[in-house]
């Protein structure tokens, strides 16, 4: 017959295959090769280059933010499925976004690439869409993300 300390350490085994068994449960997926954990989607972000042709500052509670009128360049496709040469409004999210669009606007420099994501007006900062000109209105409007000048 066996011991107590043979039957102590059979139980340990049992018990601690049984919790790397199911740490690694979660990894397998049918039809799958690969034991990596299941990855979160990337946020959808778009890459594009432009000129830009007009800075709105605006100062509130929320922070210093900004929109930028951009122009996509007249003759190159972009990947927003776009018309090229088209104006596109981009909500800068912060000072130096601002500052670098107001730069590139007086250098009259391209924006080399930005990183947008297309927003509806309504998820616009409280002083932007109190903004009785909204001279931006008539544009698609993206939140940049990265800016490379």
């Amino acid at each position: 017959m066996l011991g107590k300390s043979s039957v102590f350490m059979m139980v340990l085994l049992v018990v601690a295959a049984s919790v790397i068994g199911t740490n690694g449960v979660y990894k397998y997926v049918e039809g799958q090769g690969s034991s990596t954990p299941p990855q979160q989607p990337a946020q959808k972000a778009t890459y594009v280059t432009g000129t830009v042709n007009r800075v709105i500052n605006y100062a509130s509670s929320d922070g210093k933010a900004c929109i930028a009128v951009l122009q996509l360049p007249s003759n190159q496709p972009n990947n927003l499925k776009l018309t090229p040469g088209e104006l596109i409004a981009l909500l800068a999210p912060n000072e130096s976004f601002c500052n670098l669009f107001g730069q590139s606007k007086i250098g009259k420099t391209q924006v080399l690439v930005f990183i947008a994501q297309q927003i509806t007006a309504s998820s616009l900062p409280r002083a932007i869409q109190a903004d009785p000109i909204m001279m931006w209105k008539n544009y698609d409007m993206y939140r940049i993300t990265r800016v490379d000048l």
